[in-house]
């Protein structure tokens, strides 16, 4: 893709970002392009056999970005990043100390009641973490588990997604959420990549309010 349909690209998706009335997340520099096309196109397919496929407006925009060899990669790579920023409801970074803080994305989500949703987690990876990403939270359950959690919540695994994280500088993961309960409703979301890597000053944590209808 030529630099200029890039740039239209980004713009594109900027004002999508705004217009959900959330701040966009950190575009991360130096990303390798290559890698992250190849991690895209994983990611489209395994959002697709979820039944969570993103919006058509997103895929034509992606589409030529993961096909085609890039002429200017760096700016293939931020226009990557931007058209699927604007869907993540959370950006999670790890810093070269393997420390982990999580932030709020600019995706507004809605939940049913009993109803699964997929939503993206980007993931900025200074320290070429490969073990999996860990979620808790004291609002949060383990789908299928009993507790007093009113929002299951599970990092997707299943193929042709990874069980771990790939060790690249950027991607992004997939979060299903299953809301028990409806009406407004708050959840804590901490994040980890094994013992001891949470930031400090709760900065792992980000809480977000959520709008459940009933189905």
């Amino acid at each position: 893709m030529c630099r200029m349909g890039v740039l239209v690209v980004v713009s594109l998706a900027v004002v999508a970002g705004q217009l959900r009335g959330q701040s966009p997340l950190p575009l991360v520099e130096d990303a390798d392009c290559k890698a992250l096309r190849a991690h895209d196109r994983t990611l489209v397919t395994g959002l697709e056999k979820q039944k969570a496929a993103l919006p058509a407006e997103a895929l034509a925009g992606l589409r030529p970005l993961l096909d085609k060899e890039p002429d200017d990669p760096e700016a293939a790579a931020k226009a990557i990043q931007t058209i699927l920023d604007a869907y993540c409801l959370i950006g999670v970074s790890i810093n070269p100390e393997s420390r982990v803080k999580a932030a709020r994305g600019p995706a507004v989500i809605e939940l049913k009641q009993n109803e699964t949703k997929c939503v993206l987690v980007k993931i900025h990876n200074d320290a070429g973490v490969t073990a999996a990403l860990m979620v808790t939270g004291p609002q949060l359950v383990a789908p299928g588990k009993t507790g007093d959690g009113w929002l299951e919540a599970a990092i997707v695994t299943e193929a042709p997604f990874a069980a771990k994280l790939g060790g690249r500088r950027v991607e992004y993961v997939v979060l299903k959420l299953t809301a028990r309960e409806a009406g407004k409703r708050e959840a804590t979301f901490k994040f980890d990549v094994g013992q001891g890597t949470q930031d400090l000053g709760y900065r792992a944590e980000v809480p977000i309010l959520f709008t459940v209808r009933t189905r």
